[in-house]
C-alpha cells in the first residue's frame, strides 16, 4: 500500500500587504498602474505591497499596506524603534504623494503631508514634515518640521522644529552615534542636534545635548549647548557648558570661565 501524496498548499497573496497592478509598455518600461514590483517610466499607485523600485516618477498616495496609522506595532520594528515594514521600495527619480513612506529616495520627495523615508539622497519638501529614520542628505522643508533620526548632510528647515536626533544623552555623541547636522537646520521654534557642524538658527531654540559640540554659529532667543561650544551664539540668552568661542547676548553663560567671568551680559568669551 502506498502512502498517499500530500501537496503542499501554494501560497496566495495576502490581500492586506498587496494590490493589483498592470504595466503598459515593454516588460518593466512604461506606465506602471498599481503595485507594480519594478517601473521604470511613470508609476500611478494608491499603496505600496511588493514595490520594490520605481525609476522615474513614482505617485504612491497613501502609507503601505503594511502600516495601519491606528495601529503602534505596525510603525515600530522588534527593538521598538520606528522602522520595518513601515518602508517600502526606492524611488530614483521623483516620489509624490500625500503620506508616503518610501525605503530611499534618491532625487526629489514632495508630499502633502509628508515623505517620512529611509534614507533621503536629494530634496524633499512636505506641506507637513519631511522625516527619516536614518540620514538625511540633502535639503528638506517641511512646513511643520524637518527631521533626521540619522546624520543630516545638508540643509533641514522647519516651519516649527528642524533637527538630527541620534542616541542621545549619555549613548554617545559624535560623528558615529547619529544626530550630527553638517550643515544648516532652521526652526521656527527649534533646531535640535547631538552635534552641530554649521549653524542653528531660530526665533525660540538651539540646542545642542549633553556632551555634544557646536562648531560654528547658533541664532535664536535662546541658545543652550549642553556640551562644548567652539564657535558664536548670539541670543537673548546664551548658556555653554564649555567655551571656546563667542556669546553675544542680553545674558550669557559660560560654566567653563573664572566664576567672575561665568555670566555676564552683553559679551562672554574664551578663546
Amino acid at each position: 500500500m502506498t502512502n498517499p501524496v500530500v501537496e503542499e498548499p501554494v501560497p496566495q497573496p495576502d490581500s492586506n500587504r498587496t494590490g493589483r497592478s498592470a504595466t503598459v509598455g515593454v516588460g518593466a518600461v512604461g506606465v506602471g498602474l498599481g503595485d507594480t514590483e519594478r517601473t521604470t517610466g511613470l508609476r500611478l499607485n494608491w499603496r505600496n505591497g511588493q514595490f520594490q523600485r520605481a525609476n522615474g516618477v513614482n505617485l504612491t498616495l497613501w502609507t503601505p499596506y503594511s502600516v495601519n496609522l491606528g495601529d503602534e506595532d505596525d510603525l515600530v520594528d522588534e527593538n521598538g524603534e520606528f522602522g520595518g515594514d513601515a518602508f517600502v521600495g526606492t524611488t530614483n527619480g521623483i516620489a509624490l504623494g500625500l503620506l508616503h513612506f518610501p525605503r530611499r529616495i534618491r532625487g526629489v520627495g514632495i508630499g502633502g503631508f509628508g515623505p517620512i523615508a529611509g534614507t533621503l539622497q536629494g530634496v524633499a519638501v512636505s506641506g507637513i514634515v519631511v522625516a527619516t529614520v536614518e540620514d538625511l542628505n540633502g535639503i528638506a522643508v517641511g512646513a511643520g518640521g524637518a527631521a533626521a533620526a540619522g546624520d543630516i548632510n545638508g540643509i533641514a528647515v522647519g516651519g516649527l522644529a528642524a533637527g538630527a536626533d541620534g542616541p542621545g544623552a549619555g549613548e554617545g555623541t559624535g560623528p558615529d552615534a547619529g544626530g550630527t547636522v553638517n550643515g544648516i537646520v532652521v526652526g521656527g521654534l527649534g533646531a535640535v542636534g547631538n552635534d552641530m557642524r554649521g549653524a542653528g538658527v531660530s526665533a525660540g531654540m538651539v540646542r545642542v545635548r549633553e556632551g555634544g559640540t557646536l562648531k560654528g554659529l547658533a541664532v535664536s532667543a535662546y541658545n543652550d549647548i549642553n556640551g562644548r561650544q567652539v564657535g558664536l551664539s548670539i541670543g537673548l540668552y546664551n548658556h555653554a557648558r564649555v567655551l571656546d568661542g563667542v556669546q553675544i547676548g542680553l545674558l550669557n553663560v559660560a560654566r567653563n570661565n573664572p566664576e567672575w567671568a561665568r555670566i555676564l551680559p552683553i559679551l562672554n568669551l574664551n578663546l
